[in-house]
């Protein structure tokens, strides 16, 4: 069965910038190369409405299962672009479900 993985966060005023989105979507394309048996689809949204309960970005990955989440968790990428953004992550939730059919 394979998973839909979110993932949103709000970072800390001014440090999300044009070239952190660009880090980021070049780190989960770089994940979904690494793992192409494991890591189906990785893409990363902005948030465009400014409000206050709103979130800065979301990374959406398509696992091709349950199994493959601590492979992409591990992963030395993702290891390193967490050690380059968790200290201005001002709050973040996750959200694992199964991939349905529309």
């Amino acid at each position: 069965m394979a998973v839909r993985h979110l993932v949103l966060m709000r970072l800390k005023p001014g440090i999300f910038t044009p070239e952190v989105l660009e880090d980021y979507r070049q780190t989960f394309s770089s994940i979904r190369e690494n793992l192409p048996e494991d890591v189906l689809e990785a893409r990363v949204f902005v948030n465009v409405i400014d409000r206050p309960q709103n979130m800065t970005v979301m990374i959406e990955m398509i696992l091709k299962s349950e199994a493959s989440l601590p492979l992409y968790l591990q992963h030395p990428l993702h290891q390193a672009i967490g050690k380059r953004y968790n200290p201005f992550v001002e709050a973040i939730a996750s959200f694992d479900c199964e991939v349905t059919a529309p």
